[in-house]
């Protein structure tokens, strides 16, 4: 099964529900980050989302089978959550552990 890292990047005050949401759905550690991001964040923002200056959102990410993504899209599009969310997953090629 090909693993992704599944990363949802959504308001601060919607991250922990998405976080709850994924970690129910997966079984897997759900990691958070905030992110700051520098100008105009998407062009397909709403007005009200749209910055000119700084941005705070947080990233959730979680690696999981590319078979479970739908599904953990779609419990994070259906908890409560004040903003939209954007996310993209990347292929993970190759992980471990260092001691």
């Amino acid at each position: 099964m090909t693993r992704q890292l599944l990363t949802i990047m959504c308001a601060a005050q919607d991250a922990e529900a998405i976080a709850r949401a994924l970690g129910a759905l997966t079984q897997a550690p759900v990691h958070q980050r905030r992110e700051a991001v520098l100008g105009r964040d998407f062009d397909d923002a709403a007005t009200g989302e749209r910055v000119s200056g700084t941005l705070a959102r947080m990233a959730v990410e979680v690696e999981l089978g590319a078979a479970q993504v739908a599904d953990a899209v779609a419990a994070a599009r259906d908890v409560r959550r004040r903003l939209p969310f954007r996310w993209r997953t990347v292929a993970l090629v190759d992980g471990g552990r260092v001691e």
